[in-house]
């Protein structure tokens, strides 16, 4: 009876075993769903034999629990190899699980730095706008200067050209004061023939002798007047020489801020080309960064129906290889509950606890079978599932290279667009020191405009000078004029003895007649010079003016260029924030690219593994089917032998 104790308690053990089985829920399968077990061990053990043709000795029951018990180890050695395989499938859907994760938390990622590029660049394609605007009226602005300042540098030139007039005519007055010189002279010499005449004419000749020594002292004051005018005229031609060197100065510096204003509004053209480019780019981008995103959608849905199988697909061999374990107790306990009944044949009266111990035994073994049908099955949906994912994340790779070629792109143009902004910065960079520059020299031309004004109105009253010693020349040679007149008379008076005097006197009368015409003609050039020079000085007044006019343009230019400066600064340190936001959605899809590729190439693992599976369990279900018929065929021995007793 010990014998009969101990294989009740083996299959309890197995019963327990196997019923676990029918508790359990494995992911695609529900173990608790209702079977029909009615049919009885010895109608499981006809429909077997059906397929498992067994030659068995009836009598030779030692053969069959051998059987048996060779059944069990087989069965245990292949459950032992659909453990390794089932390990390998639950690392796989691990690694897929983990994939999928990484996936989604990649695509949340993207979906971030996307909405932020699209705010940003947006952003800045408004401020780069408004910075166009700029441009366009700083391109105004220098083409006016430079138009203004062509117009100016003619007025200098037309300066220059007035002051080399005030020159030839300072030459002018120089010819004919030496002309007035050379007369005063010759007026002093004939002064001394009428005094030699008055001394020949003795007492008569006392008047001559006054009038001679009058006209002397005034042909003296004429040269001297000529000397002084002759050194005012000097001082003006030097004047007029350094006030002209100074206007081609400031002609030929105006010019060159002419020509700078030009090439400045022209680089500012150049600028605003790539401005333009900016905006073209940017609108690229953010389409691309669209397209990414519409993308990046489907690939979600992907990733989300990958994790969902991935974790069915782990509850689903978390399942079956808790029911592995459970199989591989229940084939422990059929081999101890083999080797029992070899124990038992050796007993006497044996017959009717074998009959009740194959009864039980068949039983539990019937529902081994079940579950390892349940497991074949469980298997075939992992090894669908496994091809799902494969197949969506296949999916995911493609879109995952599509979104890459996107990126790609908008990195290749953020970097473009980062570039062009460095250029703009660069360019303006050397335009502010140009303004800086011009504005400091603009300060000197006025200043240098300004001394050239004090020159003008010094000249002016150098003029002033020399009219004043032109007058006193003129009433000289007037005076000598009266005075010849007055000799000429008086000669006619005294008769045959002024001749002499008379002759001297018209002689002196003819130089100072000559030399009023002289010194008319050099106060009407003086006049004329002094007129010009008014002009001139207007015209200076006016240059002053438009240079006083352009500085403060430039001051609040170069205001303009420092905020702008500042505000690329700005823009420049944004675009480097979107360059690093953009490889970052480029370091995600790298990463989904790998995930997806890790979890095609789990699912291709998974699935071969479900394969190698399947065919271990098919084998292990053919095991128990082997093991019920040998069962049934033992109780079937047992009952005969019963009922021979009977």
């Amino acid at each position: 009876m010990i014998f009969i104790k101990l294989l009740k308690n083996v299959l309890v053990k197995i019963t327990k075993a196997t019923s676990k089985t029918k508790e359990k829920c494995m992911g695609f399968i529900n173990f608790n769903e209702e079977k029909d077990i009615s049919t009885t061990p010895i109608e499981v053990a006809q429909q077997t034999n059906d397929d498992i043709k067994i030659e068995i000795n009836e009598t030779d029951i030692a053969n069959l629990s051998n059987d048996l018990y060779q059944k069990t180890t087989e069965g245990l050695a292949a459950i032992e190899e659909l453990k390794g395989t089932m390990e390998q499938i639950a690392a796989a859907a691990e690694e897929s699980a983990g994939a999928s994760e990484e996936t989604l938390s990649a695509i949340t990622e993207i979906k971030q730095n996307s909405k932020f590029l699209e705010v940003e660049v947006k952003n800045t394609v408004d401020v780069i706008i408004d910075f166009k605007e700029l441009l366009n009226n700083s391109i105004d602005s220098f083409m006016e200067a430079s138009e203004s300042l062509k117009n100016t540098s003619l007025k200098a030139e037309d300066i220059s050209n007035k002051s080399q007039q005030l020159l030839d005519s300072s030459k002018e007055i120089n010819n004919a004061v030496e002309l007035i010189t050379k007369l005063s002279k010759k007026t002093g010499l004939l002064a001394l023939n009428a005094a030699i005449e008055a001394a020949r004419a003795g007492s008569s000749g006392r008047s001559f002798t006054v009038m001679a020594s009058e006209i002397r002292a005034m042909a003296k004051k004429s040269n001297i007047y000529a000397q002084k005018i002759n050194s005012l005229v000097t001082t003006i031609q030097e004047k007029i020489e350094n006030s002209n060197k100074d206007t081609l100065h400031i002609k030929s510096e105006i010019e060159k801020f002419a020509n700078e204003s030009l090439n400045l509004a022209n680089e500012m053209k150049e600028i605003g080309n790539s401005v333009d480019k900016i905006v073209s780019l940017s609108d690229e981008m953010i389409e691309n960064i669209k397209l990414t995103v519409q993308e990046i959608e489907e690939l979600h849905q992907a990733s989300e129906t990958i994790a969902a199988a991935a974790e069915e697909s782990a509850s689903a061999v978390s399942e079956v290889t808790n029911t592995i374990a459970s199989q591989v107790n229940a084939f422990n306990e059929s081999q101890k509950a083999a080797e029992i009944l070899q124990d038992l044949l050796k007993k006497e009266n044996y017959q009717n606890e074998l009959a009740t111990a194959s009864e039980e035994l068949s039983y539990s073994v019937a529902q081994l079978e079940d579950s390892m049908r349940e497991i074949v099955e469980a298997l075939s949906q992992i090894e669908e599932a496994s091809e799902i994912s494969k197949n969506d994340a296949n999916k995911a790779q493609t879109i995952a290279n599509s979104c890459v070629e996107y990126i790609t792109k908008s990195l290749d143009e953020m970097n473009e667009i980062y570039n062009n902004f460095k250029e703009i910065k660069d360019k303006f960079s050397t335009i502010s020191n140009i303004l800086i520059t011009q504005k400091n020299n603009s300060t000197k031309n006025i200043n240098l405009s300004n001394q050239q004004k004090e020159k003008i109105n010094t000249i002016k009253s150098t003029i002033k000078k020399l009219n004043n010693a032109i007058r006193k020349i003129e009433l000289s040679i007037v005076q000598i004029g009266a005075l010849s007149i007055s000799g000429a008379v008086e000669a006619v008076r005294i008769g045959e003895g002024g001749e002499g005097f008379s002759e001297v006197s018209h002689d002196i009368r003819e130089l100072a007649d000559t030399s009023e015409e002289n010194l008319d003609k050099v106060i009407e050039i003086i006049d004329d010079a002094n007129e010009e020079n008014d002009k001139i000085l207007v015209e200076i007044n006016n240059i002053v003016l438009i240079l006083e006019n352009e500085s403060n343009k430039l001051k609040e230019t170069t205001n303009e260029f420092d905020s702008s400066l500042k505000t690329l600064d700005n823009v420049i340190q944004k675009t480097e924030k979107l360059k690093t936001s953009i490889d970052e959605m480029n370091i995600a899809l790298e990463q989904i690219q790998l995930a997806a590729k890790q979890t095609t190439e789990a699912a291709e693992i998974s699935k071969n593994n479900a394969s190698e599976s399947k065919e271990a369990a098919n084998i292990i279900l053919n095991i128990s089917k082997e093991m019920n018929a040998i069962i049934n065929k033992l109780r079937e021995i047992s009952l005969n032998n019963v009922k021979s007793e009977l």
